[in-house]
């Protein structure tokens, strides 16, 4: 019998960790705005993070890495795509800011108005404290620049962003239908 864990997959060096860096040097900060969900601001108390869309530079390379991703889950998983568009939705920066406690409280990433298969969040730098990728408030996925955490998007996988206390966090999400 698999259990959960067996469908949440972390593949470490998916990135290069200078084009990680570069990402967020050269990220416009006057260009995030609040997170939002169906364009409505969340509480800050269970969302509590910036967003944009990833700079058109990196758009083939984090298409080539997100492919990559997708074959790699493959491999482990087997078929987990049928009968679905097999299709990424864009790539968003997500940055949480230290200085305010950044972070997204348990959730799932498929719902009516975005109905989604496969989450997958790159993690550009770890260089900051708190911030942890976690499960079903327990199983925390260690941080590494350059890592990509694939996952169903469904009701059976509740993850969080912990807060960050120091520092800030940035990584990319894209969510495939």
């Amino acid at each position: 019998m698999n259990n959960l864990k067996d469908f949440i997959k972390v593949y470490d060096n998916v990135l290069d960790k200078d084009i990680c860096k570069k990402i967020i040097k050269t990220a416009d900060k006057s260009k995030f705005k609040m997170a939002t969900l169906e364009d409505k601001v969340e509480d800050a108390k269970i969302r509590n993070c910036y967003n944009k869309p990833l700079s058109q530079e990196f758009e083939t390379t984090i298409f080539e890495t997100v492919g990559n991703v997708l074959t790699l889950y493959q491999n482990d998983i087997g078929s987990f795509a049928d009968g679905a568009e097999g299709i990424d939705t864009g790539y968003i920066h997500l940055f949480y800011k230290g200085s305010e406690k950044g972070k997204y409280e348990t959730h799932i990433d498929h719902f009516s108005a975005e109905p989604r298969l496969l989450s997958i969040s790159i993690l550009l730098n770890d260089n900051f404290d708190g911030g942890s990728f976690c499960f079903f408030n327990e199983y925390v996925i260690e941080k590494k620049v350059g890592s990509a955490i694939a996952f169903p998007s469904n009701f059976m996988f509740p993850h969080a962003v912990l807060p960050v206390s120091n520092g800030d966090r940035h990584s990319i999400i894209t969510w495939i239908r």
